[in-house]
């Protein structure tokens, strides 16, 4: 019987999942990590960048964290003290299917890799924190207990968050973000014309 030879591994090519992520680039030893993995929705959206700046925009975020954070403002200028500003995250950069959004301050360093797996179908969102200081440990831990999930709500939302902004934005793209609702509803191709 002849041998099969295996099929050959390319080693230029980068590795997909998690320990490809340009998040565990900068800290390839993080104090916490956590990786999210959830579908798209049936958006066909290939520019990561989308993807990253949807899943962290204020409007994605749940309307009881909006509420609270109203709340907090008007509380803030009952005492005349000025509100923090909203903290936008935006990709810092973008290599292949991968953007990563880099969030470091005095206390922690943060780096998080919003990527699209192969096939477009799956979003996987990877977190790696670095403590500097004692502080930053402090810091994170109670954003440690719920972050993977407070994370996972975000990714899940973030297809209505595109599709919604597609619609606002160019009324061509209404159509395709109708047709590609429908598909994922398992409603077929649009009749409309």
């Amino acid at each position: 019987m002849p041998e099969e030879n295996p099929p050959e591994v390319s080693t230029s090519a980068p590795i997909a999942g998690a320990t490809g992520s340009l998040a565990l680039r900068d800290i390839p030893i993080p104090d916490y990590c956590d990786v999210v993995v959830v579908p798209t929705g049936g958006v066909e959206e290939p520019d990561p960048r989308v993807w990253a700046e949807a899943i962290f925009a204020h409007e994605n975020s749940p309307l009881t964290s909006r509420g609270l954070r109203a709340l907090r403002d008007e509380a803030v200028r009952l005492f005349d003290m000025v509100p923090p500003p909203q903290k936008e995250f935006v990709a810092d950069e973008v290599v292949g299917s991968e953007a990563l959004i880099v969030d470091d301050d005095e206390k922690l360093t943060v780096r998080i890799g919003v990527a699209l797996l192969p096939g477009g179908e799956l979003l996987q969102v990877t977190t790696a924190v670095k403590y500097r200081s004692v502080r930053g440990r402090l810091a994170f831990a109670p954003r440690r207990l719920m972050h993977a999930a407070a994370v996972n709500t975000l990714a899940r939302r973030a297809p209505t968050t595109i599709r919604r902004r597609a619609l606002a934005g160019d009324p061509r793209a209404a159509s395709l973000t109708g047709q590609v609702s429908r598909r994922a509803l398992g409603r077929g191709p649009s009749t409309d014309r």
